[in-house]
């Protein structure tokens, strides 16, 4: 695994075997700015790297605003199923907020064919990224 992004809210890092970009984010709320970072970071990556494959761990996240999901359902998403993404995991202990944060997410991805699967670790995400080798 190489970090290939790292501040106070998130970190990213790339495992090329499984052409995986992992999002892993922190218990700090950030602001507009500091949430779109790591997505802009990833979405630049992948002009870089071969990404098929990638997981949001939001186990420690806080509460996103609906602005900032928005944001990422309308333009963070189309942009990485242009350059190539075929799957996305949420890795996620799921309370009220983080259901429909990703249930809005899920229904984004459906729209470029990408399925959306829910994990409760990052390795079960990897062990299902390997059956699409």
């Amino acid at each position: 695994m190489k970090i290939v992004f790292e501040s106070e809210f998130a970190k990213l890092a790339y495992e090329e075997d499984l052409k995986l970009l992992s999002i892993i984010w922190t218990d700090k709320k950030p602001s507009f700015e500091d949430y779109q970072r790591p997505f802009q970071e990833a979405l630049q990556y992948m002009d870089l790297k071969q990404v098929e494959n990638y997981i949001s761990d939001i186990r420690n996240q806080g509460v996103i605003s609906p602005d900032y999901r928005k944001w990422l359902q309308e333009i963070a998403i189309p942009d990485a199923a242009k350059k190539g993404l075929k799957r996305i995991v949420g890795v996620a202990e799921l309370n009220i907020f983080k259901r429909y944060y990703i249930n809005n997410v899920f229904n984004s991805a459906k729209k470029f064919g990408m399925p959306f699967k829910l994990f409760d670790t990052p390795e079960e995400a990897k062990k299902w990224f390997k059956k699409f080798d």
